[in-house]
């Protein structure tokens, strides 16, 4: 009765329920629960995780990534410096193919699986501010007075170096895309001339490495207090 999780369907009355458990796994340590040190619970004990041999690669750790539901691998390596203890020996191939719980064994080492998952990065925020011209908060967007001069900026809480944040515009015009790299953890969109073309634009703003998504913001054209379709 602890899973952490578990799917389930209507019945009739009398009849059983499915309940399937998550892996016995986690990673500790890092910015998340997406990322840090591999440790599984096996015969009633935590220990962190160490490869047998063979080659640990992107899909033995995109394997550890899904079992935590944690989306994509995004890297994965070995450590050494950890005080020797007892571990869980698993083999790169057969998490392949296996839960991490089903591919441990038992041993002793000083190292260490470093995990690290796509679900890792925060969501960015998107904002609106008029340089030149006149705007109007509206409970879905903002209103933007047609030839106003506009700014859009993206940013991100620090956790990651470099990166890029895209703006996208789902119109027919393609040169509506931008994209900029981060500095500071933020980008600025700059907006000239508003004009039909800038209306109800849903603008989003993505950090590649990792594709996180922002909120959408709604970006009506027109007067103030005006309604145009």
């Amino acid at each position: 009765m602890d899973c952490p999780r578990y799917s389930s369907r209507t019945c009739s009355s009398g009849a059983a329920v499915n309940l399937t458990c998550s892996e016995p796994l986690r990673l500790v340590g890092g910015a998340s629960r997406c990322a840090g040190t591999v440790e599984v619970k096996h015969r009633g004990e935590w220990r962190r995780v160490v490869k047998a041999y063979g080659f640990w690669d992107l899909g033995a750790t995109a394997a550890v990534c899904r079992d935590l539901d944690c989306g994509s691998a995004v890297s994965g390596g070995e450590r050494d410096d950890f005080p020797q203890s007892r571990v869980w020996e698993i083999h790169p191939y057969c998490v392949k193919k296996f839960t991490v719980r089903e591919c441990v064994t038992d041993s002793s080492s000083s190292e260490a699986l470093e995990v690290v998952c796509s679900d890792l990065l925060n969501r960015p925020i998107i904002s609106l501010s008029v340089l030149d011209g006149a705007s109007e908060a509206l409970p879905q967007g903002v209103r933007v007075k047609p030839g106003s001069k506009f700014r859009v900026k993206c940013s991100v809480e620090p956790q990651f170096p470099g990166g890029s944040f895209q703006l996208l515009s789902p119109t027919v015009n393609l040169t509506q895309n931008h994209t900029l790299p981060a500095v500071n953890h933020s980008a600025h969109f700059l907006f000239s001339d508003t004009g039909p073309a800038h209306k109800g634009n849903h603008l989003q703003v993505f950090d590649h490495a990792f594709s996180s998504q922002s909120h959408a913001l709604q970006l009506h054209v027109g007067g103030q207090g005006q309604r145009r379709r």
